[in-house]
Parts: structure tokens; C-alpha cells; sequence
């Protein structure tokens, strides 16, 4: 007797339809508050079941001979008579030429010395004036006598030098190899000799193989049905806000999902309804599953904002320029700003000047971050200054009458993400301020 047996594997897999809950925040200057929604879900759960069926198996019925054909090889042999190879060959003969040179020596060198006669060389002795300067500083000369003349014995002697022998020189033979390439036509036999080869042809081969019938008999195969659960996916949020004194009305949807079809993971996400009037950012965000039966699943969010104006943003940029000063001494560059402007960021500036016969130069175009060796903010006349060495970014000498295109990017150091689909401006550009020399 067959019996119907259900067997729940290990296999499950659900499918969730919809598996999403929103909650909408509504702040209108509250610090904290707590949400909790619900929301009904479908699952599409997949189960493998065993039922009643009939499979079929191969039994043994007999045996008979079966032939079939085969691919074998036979050697096939042929005779291929003797035959001459010939070829052209260089061969090098070498044979001895002889030569003659001459070869020339020197006899035995000798001295030979000769004696040179002796002269006599006279002089007379200087006749002048000798003149001395006195105590009172008077000069006085006096011309003494004519000395008499002096003579001396110059040159003679025996000199002596080594003379060479007298030069011989014969003729002489010798051999010299000298080789060259003859050309030789050269033959040889090649044997006669067997050559084979395989040769393939069909046979038939027969043998006994055993037969086999298709029996039928009564099993339990593996089914897989699908059917739906319901599930109450319940989402409790803690909100708290950092409002900064500010009660402008802003509304927020706080939504989880699951991730993976699989109900164990679920994602969290948060987003304004509409823009508001202040600036809203999301500091922290937090999802966890407190528990889940046959019956619900619990979900915890925590979530925290803060609230901001325009003025309570930690970046900010310029008004105006009220003043730009090049100074060509040191090559600094000064601009004093009307308005606030961020601790941290970049400047974009090109400095040009316009001739009148050679057209629009450029001075100096460079990119800095400030604060930084090159570029310093300070005070000057209670306005913010910015001041910039501009001596690694010139290409020319600064001039009188220059202009001034440039860009101030602040660096946006807020932590957190700012909801808004309008975010704060951090660049702004200014172009054609005049630049006064100094």
C-alpha cells in the first residue's frame, strides 16, 4: 500500500511581496519621538514535497550477437629502386707563396771627440753719476772716475759624442699562405629500400551483449508546491532631532525594506516629503530586527536629524569684493571680501591685463587651497582678507590696470547628509574685478 506521505525538506525558499514599511516623521520643533507602524505582507513560500508516482527500471532479458564494423589497419610495403644524389660543393685549397723583404741592421757605434780653442771676453766698468738725498732734503750727484776694464778665458776643452755604426741591409725570403675556393660537384648512392605504410580498412566484429526490458514500478518522487503566508511587518522608530532653536515644519519618511528575499535582511532609508524652508540633515541612522515568528516580524530604526538655517551652515562664501591690491615689491596679492567666508576651501584665479596694440595677456592663473603656506586669511579694516603669494603662478610682470577672474569653492565640513534636493552653495564666482598695483 502506497501511502501519501508530505516530507518538508530543508529547502525554503520565500519570496516577500511588497516586504516594505514607511513611517512619516512630522516635525514642528519636538526633540524626540516614537513611531510605530504596521503593515500586512505576503510570502510566497516554496516546499518540496514527496508523492506518489511510477518510475521505470532496466531488467536483464536475454542475450544475442551483435555485429558491427571496426576500423583496423593493415602495412602496405613498396620498393623504391637505388638512385644518385649530386650536389655543387666549395672546397678551399691553400697553398705557399714566397716573398721577399729587406731587412736592414746597424753596424757597432764609436765616440769621437774633438778639442775646441778657449777666447778671452773683456769688459769696461759703468761710469755715471751716484746721487744721494741729503738730511735737509736736498738731492746731490757726483760723476766718479773711469774704472779700469776686466777680461776673462771663455769657451775651450774637449768635447766628446757617440756617433753610430754605418747602416747594412739585405734582402730576405719568406712564405706567405694564400687559399681560395675551388668548386667540386660531388654524388652519392642512395640505397634502394622498403617504404610502408598503414593502411586502414573495415571489418565486421561481432560479440554476445545482454538485452534489457523497461519494467515499471510503484515510487515517491519530489514535488515542489508554493503557497502564500501572511506576515505582519511591524517598524518602530525613535526619532530624535537637534533643532538648534529653529520650528520650521518639515515632514520625513522613514522606510524599511528587505534586502534579499530572504525576510533576515532589511534596509533602511529616509527622505523628505517636500522641501522645506531650513535645512535638514540626517546625522545617524540605525535598523535592527528585535524579532520574528511564524506570525510578525519587529523592526527597530533609530534615526536622528538637525535642523539648520543658511547662517548656521558651517561653510559659507562672500558677498562682494570690495577691494583686490597686487603689490610688486613682494608679488602678494590682497582681496578684502564683504561677508563671511569658510575656515577651509580653494581659489581659482587668473589675473590678466589688456594692452593696447598686444591684446589680453595673461599675468598668472593658478589653483590654491587655503589655508596653506601660499595663501592666509586675516582682518584688515573689519573686513575678511584673503592673501595670496603669487610668485610659483606668474608668467609675466604684474602690471597696473589688471583684471581678475576667480572662484571660491568652500570645504563643507558638516557632518552628516543634508536631505535637501537644493543643497548650499559652496562655490561662487566672480569675474573682471579690478586689480589696483602697489
Amino acid at each position: 500500500m502506497i501511502r501519501n506521505i508530505a516530507l518538508f525538506l530543508a529547502l525554503f525558499v520565500p519570496s516577500l511581496t511588497n516586504a516594505q514599511v514607511t513611517a512619516q516623521f512630522n516635525f514642528n520643533g519636538q526633540n524626540a519621538e516614537i513611531l510605530k507602524t504596521e503593515k500586512k505582507i505576503a510570502l510566497l513560500k516554496s516546499e518540496i514535497i514527496q508523492v506518489p508516482s511510477t518510475c521505470y527500471r532496466q531488467v536483464p532479458a536475454g542475450q544475442r550477437e551483435v555485429c558491427r564494423n571496426e576500423t583496423r589497419y593493415r602495412q602496405e610495403c613498396s620498393w623504391i629502386p637505388s638512385s644518385q644524389n649530386c650536389w655543387n660543393d666549395n672546397e678551399r685549397v691553400c697553398r705557399s707563396v714566397p716573398r721577399t723583404r729587406q731587412e736592414c741592421s746597424h753596424g757597432p757605434s764609436q765616440t769621437v771627440c774633438t778639442e775646441r780653442p778657449s777666447r778671452r771676453v773683456c769688459t769696461d766698468r759703468p761710469v755715471g753719476e751716484v746721487c744721494r738725498t741729503t738730511r735737509d732734503g736736498r738731492r746731490h750727484c757726483e760723476r766718479p772716475q773711469q774704472g779700469p776694464g776686466h777680461c776673462t778665458e771663455v769657451g775651450g776643452g774637449r768635447v766628446c759624442q757617440q756617433v753610430p755604426g754605418p747602416r747594412y741591409c739585405r734582402m730576405v725570403t719568406y712564405h706567405e699562405t694564400e687559399c681560395t675556393n675551388v668548386p667540386r660537384y660531388r654524388c652519392e648512392t642512395i640505397p634502394g629500400r622498403n617504404q610502408c605504410r598503414d593502411v586502414p580498412y573495415s571489418a565486421p566484429v561481432c560479440n554476445m551483449e545482454t538485452q534489457y526490458d523497461s519494467q515499471a514500478y510503484s515510487c515517491m518522487k519530489s514535488e515542489t508546491v508554493t503557497r502564500t503566508i501572511y506576515k505582519t511587518l511591524i517598524l518602530e522608530s525613535e526619532v530624535e532631532v537637534t533643532t538648534n532653536g529653529l520650528v520650521d515644519e518639515f515632514s520625513a519618511l522613514i522606510s524599511a525594506s528587505e534586502k534579499d528575499n530572504q525576510y533576515a535582511n532589511f534596509s533602511l532609508s529616509v527622505s523628505l516629503v517636500k522641501e522645506p524652508q531650513v535645512y535638514v540633515v540626517l546625522k545617524n541612522k540605525e535598523l535592527q530586527i528585535v524579532s520574528q515568528s511564524n506570525e510578525e516580524i519587529h523592526l527597530r530604526a533609530k534615526v536622528s536629524f538637525e535642523v539648520l538655517n543658511q547662517n548656521q551652515l558651517p561653510s559659507s562664501l562672500p558677498a562682494s569684493v570690495s577691494k583686490a591690491t597686487a603689490f610688486k615689491d613682494s608679488k602678494m596679492l590682497k582681496i578684502l571680501f564683504d561677508g563671511n567666508l569658510s575656515n577651509q576651501g580653494s581659489i581659482n584665479l587668473k589675473l590678466t591685463h589688456k594692452a593696447f596694440l598686444t591684446g589680453t595677456k595673461t599675468i598668472a592663473d593658478m589653483r590654491l587651497d587655503y589655508p596653506s603656506d601660499k595663501v592666509f586669511i586675516s582682518r584688515d579694516d573689519q573686513k575678511l582678507s584673503m592673501n595670496i603669494n603669487l610668485n610659483e603662478g606668474l608668467k609675466r610682470d604684474i602690471k597696473s590696470h589688471m583684471k581678475m577672474d576667480f572662484s571660491i569653492e568652500a570645504k563643507n565640513s558638516l557632518e552628516g547628509k543634508i536631505l535637501n534636493s537644493v543643497k548650499p552653495q559652496t562655490t561662487k564666482h566672480f569675474n573682471g574685478v579690478s586689480v589696483e598695483l602697489k
